[in-house]
């Protein structure tokens, strides 16, 4: 039941430009979105639902049609006007353009398009080499540079960099490019030996920093020249998991349990812990939004619960042999789903779960979706 509703959800917003965010026209949320269109048309390929995988070409030629001359693919594209971000720029829009872009070439065998978008996708790879802006094989995002896009994360972000991994892997496969078969290779070990505690003697970013970080049982959400953002983010951590990346999944699944019992439910937090009024960071929150403020403490991306990241959760876990876990959020997610109305809203409030903000979204629908893969 869910399952179709989910899918007519997408359906609904799938437009001649490609597929809108959510067919509620709401604030910006009625336009190609780069992130939101590709994750929902990867999720289409995992179906191998081929209207769904139209809405992804369409979406790629738009989002393309609209790439800056420095390479940067828009955040989002509407009435043929193109947004790079108003506030700051959107790092991840790029990587994931690049991504779905490959994705689809790699399932569609789609070869003129893939000869048409070549330069396309090697310019978006060498804008995301400016900004590493020291050369050293991280890429740099600047205070709501990414989809948490209200949220304090900065700096050498775990999320931008596993996709920036993920971009360079499967880019690599789809024009046997061995040069960037290698570059991904030594993405994926800087990420592993910067972004968690570890015995390797390989040189660390910033040493000062790895010695006084805390060991967690999952990957720490950024690092900045002040040092590192030991928070849970959910988000990177499951498209980590997901890639294969090196992780003790005995304890980060234990470290989920704790968490839901924390909660009382297993609709995780997209980022932990919570950050309150009186917390130090509480400064970078409340004047970074761009239409209201949504970041309240457990909700929107302060201790939210997103359906898309936790999609991507469970999808890496099954991936890696952990149903049970997987099981247990989906079946939170369709109680929920059946208490409180199938609209696929954008995130759940973690002390009351009440569903909020955008209805008919793609994002929550794509997420229902990877859950029952």
């Amino acid at each position: 039941m869910f399952k179709q509703k989910a899918i007519e959800t997408i359906y609904r917003s799938i437009s001649e430009q490609g597929i809108l965010a959510s067919s509620e026209n709401r604030d910006n949320y009625g336009r190609v979105w780069s992130r939101d269109s590709i994750m929902t048309g990867i999720t289409g390929i995992f179906l191998e639902d081929q209207i769904i995988v139209n809405g992804l070409e369409k979406s790629i030629i738009t989002l393309a049609n609209h790439q800056a001359e420095n390479g940067q693919i828009p955040s989002n594209v509407y009435d043929n006007k193109a947004s790079y971000g108003t506030l700051v720029g959107r790092t991840d829009a790029t990587i994931w353009w690049i991504i779905g872009a490959c994705e689809y070439m790699s399932y569609s065998k789609n070869t003129p398009l893939k000869e048409i978008l070549k330069d396309k996708i090697y310019k978006a790879l060498s804008c995301l080499r400016t900004w590493e802006f020291n050369q050293r094989g991280l890429l740099y995002s600047p205070l709501g540079g990414n989809w948490a896009d209200e949220y304090v994360t900065s700096g050498y972000v775990l999320y931008d960099n596993v996709l920036r991994f993920w971009a360079l892997k499967i880019t690599a496969e789809v024009y046997e490019d061995k040069e960037l078969k290698l570059l991904a290779e030594k993405t994926k070990e800087l990420i592993e030996n910067n972004f968690r505690k570890n015995s390797s003697d390989k040189v660390k970013y910033h040493p000062t920093a790895f010695q006084k970080a805390t060991g967690k049982p999952y990957l720490w959400a950024s690092l900045n020249a002040n040092g590192y953002d030991e928070r849970f983010d959910l988000a990177g951590n499951s498209l980590a998991i997901l890639l294969g990346f090196d992780l003790d999944l005995e304890a980060f699944n234990t470290f989920l349990e704790q968490l839901s019992e924390e909660f009382g439910h297993w609709m995780l937090p997209v980022f932990y812990p919570v950050i309150l009024p009186n917390d130090a960071d509480w400064n970078l929150l409340e004047n970074n939004y761009s239409y209201n403020f949504k970041n309240k403490p457990y909700h929107f991306h302060n201790g939210g619960s997103w359906p898309i990241y936790l999609g991507w959760l469970c999808r890496g876990l099954k991936k890696r042999g952990y149903q049970k876990t997987s099981l247990k959020i989906l079946e939170q997610y369709e109680d929920l789903l059946e208490k409180k109305g199938a609209s696929f809203k954008e995130y759940y409030s973690t002390d009351h779960l009440m569903p909020s903000g955008t209805d008919q979204l793609c994002f929550s629908a794509s997420g229902y979706l990877l859950m029952t893969i």
